[in-house]
C-alpha cells in the first residue's frame, strides 16, 4: 500500500506527545545500552516517522544519516527492512554503529565471552599497553594495568566483528573508570580526593557490561529475526557504515529516499563535545579495527574531532561568507543584527556552524532521489542571551535550495543525554522535528 501525502501529514500529526517525548521507550531497546553515547536519538520517537514515510514509496526504500552518532536512526530503519547507510566524522561513532548494525548470533557472543574471560584470567602481566600525553592524569596506575590486560585479550581475538564488539565494551569501561568526570562531555578531571578514594576494577566492569551488551544485542537481533530480516546470518537488505566528513563528501555512490538525522547543532562551544567524550576510549582502540579510511589525526589533541566537525574551524574570508549566508537566511541576519560589535565577535562561531551546515546540505541533496523526504531534529540555543533559532535557520537554508517544509513536530527533551549548562550558553529543553520533501520531478 502506498500512502498519499495528505495521509502522511495526518499520520504524523497524530503521533502522541508521549511518543514524541520518549516517555514510553525501553532504555535497552535497539541496543542503546552498549555504549552510553551522548545525545542519542530515541528510537521510539523515530519509529512512527520512519514507518509512515517509508510507506509512501513503492518497492525498496533506502535511508541515510550523515551524522549517525550512535546509529539509532539506522537500526530503527533496519527494523522496518530499509536499506541503510550512515557516516560520521567521529571514529567512536563509526565503531559503535558497525557493531549495532551487524548481526551477531547468541552463540558467537557467548563463546567470545568465555574466550576473553579465559585470556584475561591467565594474564598476570603488569605491562601497560598504551601510552599518550597525560595518561597518568586520566588513569590511575592499577586501572591502566587492568585495562591493558583487557586490551591484550581483545587483540588476540581473530574475528574482527567480535573485536569491534569487545572494543565498544571497553570504551564504556574506560568512560566509567577514568579520572574524567562523567557529568559533562567536556574532559574535566575529578578532584584529587575523589580520585584517591575511587577503587575501581576495569575487569569487573568489563564483564558486567559485556553480559548486559550481549543481552541487548541479542534482543535487537531477535527483532530482526522475527521480522524475517535475517538470512544466512546477515541482514537481508543493504547496510553500510563508514567514516566520513559530511561537510566534504558523502562516501557512497548510492542515492536515498529518506534522510533522517540530527546535526551537531550549535558550535563546538555550545553543543555536545562528541570528540572530547570519545578521546580517552579512542586511545585504546586500534584504528585498523574501526575504519582504514580515516584520514585525519583524531588523537592529535583533545579537541581534534570537535575542531573538524561542523562549526569547529574559523572561516576564511568571514565577511564575504557572512553576507552570503544573510542572503540565504533572514533568521541569521536578524540574529546577528541584534548583537553589538563585541557580541558579534563571540557569535562568529554561530556563523561558522551555519556556513558549514549550508555546505553540508548541498552534499546531502546530491544523494537524494526525487521526492525524497528529509527529517531533521534540531534544537534552539541561547548565545549572548539571544535565541539561535536553528529550526528557522534550517528552514531558510533548505528553502533557498527549493526544498520546502511540509510539516513539523515538537518534542520535550526528557531523557536525551545532554550537557546541563556551560559558561557560554544554556542548552535547550525542546527540539523540533522538521520534515521536508524534495520535488518529485
Amino acid at each position: 500500500m502506498v500512502v498519499t501525502e495528505n495521509k502522511i501529514k495526518e499520520s504524523l500529526s497524530s503521533i502522541t506527545s508521549e511518543i514524541l517525548n520518549g516517555t514510553n521507550y525501553n532504555r535497552s531497546e535497539f541496543a542503546r545500552n552498549i555504549l552510553n553515547y551522548p545525545a542519542m536519538m530515541v528510537p521510539s520517537v523515530q519509529e512512527p516517522i520512519i514507518k509512515s514515510l517509508s510507506e509512501t514509496f513503492k518497492g525498496e526504500v533506502s535511508l541515510f544519516d550523515p551524522f549517525m552518532g550512535a546509529s539509532n536512526t539506522l537500526v530503527t530503519g533496519m527494523k522496518y527492512g530499509l536499506n541503510v547507510f550512515g557516516q560520521d566524522i567521529n571514529p567512536l561513532a563509526v565503531l559503535l554503529s558497525k557493531v549495532k548494525t551487524r548481526y551477531y548470533s547468541k552463540d558467537e557472543l557467548l563463546i567470545s565471552e568465555d574466550s576473553i574471560k579465559s585470556r584475561i584470567e591467565k594474564d598476570t602481566s603488569i605491562k601497560k599497553e598504551v601510552r599518550f600525553h597525560n595518561i597518568d592524569k586520566w588513569f590511575k596506575n592499577d586501572v591502566q594495568i587492568e585495562l591493558s590486560r583487557i586490551h591484550r585479550a581483545i587483540k588476540q581475538e581473530s574475528n574482527v566483528g567480535i573485536r569491534q564488539f569487545l572494543w565498544v565494551t571497553l570504551a564504556e569501561v574506560i568512560r566509567l573508570t577514568s579520572n574524567d568526570r562523567t557529568s559533562t562531555f567536556k574532559m574535566h578531571i575529578r578532584s584529587k580526593d575523589d580520585i584517591e578514594n575511587r577503587n575501581l576494577s576495569p575487569i569487573k566492569y568489563f564483564f558486567s557490561i559485556l553480559k548486559r551488551s550481549i543481552k541487548d544485542l541479542n534482543d535487537f537481533c531477535s527483532v530482526l529475526i522475527d521480522n524475517e530480516l535475517i538470512k544466512e546470518n546477515k541482514y537481508v537488505k543493504d547496510v553500510d557504515v563508514v567514516w566520513g566528513d559530511s561537510l566534504k563528501i558523502i562516501n557512497t555512490e548510492k542515492s536515498f529516499d529518506l534522510l533522517i538525522t540530527s546535526p551537531p547543532y550549535g558550535d563546538n562551544q555550545t553543543t555536545v563535545t562528541y570528540g572530547q567524550f570519545s578521546y580517552l576510549p579512542l586511545q585504546w582502540i586500534p584504528i585498523k579495527d574501526i575504519d582504514d579510511k580515516i584520514s585525519f589525526e583524531y588523537l592529535k589533541t583533545i579537541q581534534q574531532i570537535d575542531s573538524n566537525s561542523l562549526g569547529g574551524k574559523m572561516l576564511d574570508d568571514f565577511s564575504h561568507k557572512k553576507e552570503n549566508l544573510f542572503q540565504k537566511s533572514r533568521t541569521v541576519k536578524l540574529l546577528f543584527d541584534t548583537f553589538n560589535s563585541e557580541e558579534q565577535v563571540k557569535a562568529k562561531k554561530v556563523i561558522n556552524f551555519v556556513h558549514d551546515l549550508d555546505k553540508t546540505i548541498d552534499n546531502l541533496l546530491g544523494k537524494l532521489n526525487k521526492g525524497a523526504y528529509l527529517v531533521w531534529t534540531v534544537g534552539n540555543r541561547n548565545v549572548n542571551k539571544q535565541v539561535v533559532q536553528n529550526d528557522n535557520i534550517l528552514i531558510d537554508l533548505l528553502s533557498s535550495k527549493k526544498v520546502e517544509l511540509i510539516t513539523d513536530l515538537e518534542r520535550d527533551i526528557l531523557s536525551k543525554r545532554m550537557p546541563g549548562r556551560n559558561n557560554f550558553s544554556n542548552t535547550m529543553n525542546k527540539e523540533k522535528i522538521l520534515i521536508f520533501k524534495t520535488t518529485a520531478n
